[in-house]
């Protein structure tokens, strides 16, 4: 009976080991886990101030892409997913899972970009108009060091005035942004990918045409280094000379080095996937379909094209019926209330 027992668990014991023979080729591969917070303080311009986080959690990275796991997140500040949540990045996309609904929201990065400057440029009673466009590029020399590494500091500067006009809302504000960042040299495995969660823009041409190609050219100045603390701080002053300061700062802190699991990188493959991308696509192919018939209809009436309201039914109605496709997906919240998030700076 005892030899039958230390038999079965001789077996046991080398069943369990050969199993994980198995597994170990590529089931890890080294990288580095960190916690990663992105922080903000906004002045009014009544002088109130509040400071806030938009989100917290610790990371997880390697060559072959990284997870942020969500300890704290406000989406009215910005944040894209919620307590509980993850974000998956790799080279060529970001998704969003959330375990609660077992879905998982994804994007391409280039082509989500893409989506939202068609949609953009084509949501009705929308007109966006930027200009006075200046972008200075510093390198500020030696940072303080960081987690261990030395860092080189740089300053990107953007000023500019945005008009817009959305419906009945008017705005007209000059901008001042000043980016600094702390840079790390580039290291095998080991990156920031959720620096650019931040750094989305609108691409394409359009009213963002000039002060993307200038922040592009001068961000390629810094090289392929890490990003180990950004603070951003935008000025909004609007015609009466109100100005509105928000201060956001992304942080890598708890540098650890060590083999990750690239299982935990990938979305669970029972978890329903939508497509952020196609959906906006179709939204914005929607309403320039309805734009290019409007224009058309008036052409044929006799009326000039820029005469022509771009809130008439037909327009009115493409937009609905984007919205109403939306929700039959389920996504409408999440696309009204993280795509916010996408457009902030780090």
């Amino acid at each position: 009976m005892k030899l039958a027992r230390r038999t079965g668990i001789a077996l046991a014991v080398a069943g369990s080991a050969l199993t994980l023979a198995a597994r170990a080729p590529g089931a890890f591969s080294p990288g580095y886990t960190y916690r990663l917070k992105i922080s903000g303080h906004v002045t009014e311009p009544n002088g109130k101030t509040k400071d806030f986080v938009v989100m917290s959690g610790k990371a997880m990275v390697n060559a072959n892409g990284g997870r942020l796991d969500i300890e704290e997140a406000s989406k009215e500040r910005g944040a894209m997913t919620e307590k509980g949540g993850y974000i998956l990045y790799d080279p060529t996309a970001m998704m969003i899972v959330s375990p609660k609904d077992k879905q998982v929201l994804r994007f391409g990065v280039d082509d989500m970009e893409k989506s939202m400057s068609a949609l953009a440029a084509n949501v009705p009673g929308m007109r966006i108009n930027i200009s006075d466009v200046a972008v200075n590029f510093e390198k500020l020399g030696g940072g303080e060091p960081m987690l261990g590494m030395s860092t080189t500091r740089y300053r990107i500067t953007q000023d500019y005035r945005i008009a817009m006009k959305v419906a009945f809302m008017n705005r007209n504000t000059t901008e001042h942004i000043v980016q600094e960042y702390w840079v790390a040299d580039a290291k095998k495995g080991f990156a920031n990918p959720f620096a650019r969660m931040g750094g989305l823009r609108p691409v394409g041409g359009g009213a963002f045409a000039e002060l993307i190609a200038k922040t592009t050219e001068a961000s390629s100045r810094m090289g392929k280094g890490i990003p180990l603390k950004t603070v951003s701080t935008t000025t909004s002053t609007n015609d009466k000379g109100e100005a509105t300061t928000n201060v956001s700062t992304m942080e890598v802190t708890d540098l650890q080095s060590g083999n990750v699991d690239d299982a935990l990188l990938k979305a669970p493959a029972d978890y329903k996937v939508v497509d952020l991308g196609e959906q906006t696509r179709a939204m914005a192919k929607q309403l320039e379909d309805a734009k290019a018939t409007q224009a058309a209809q008036a052409a044929q009436s006799g009326q000039a094209e820029a005469a022509v309201p771009d809130s008439t039914p037909s327009m009115k109605a493409a937009a609905a019926e984007a919205a109403k496709e939306a929700a039959k997906q389920k996504t409408g919240d999440k696309i009204k209330k993280g795509l916010g998030g996408l457009l902030r700076r780090p």
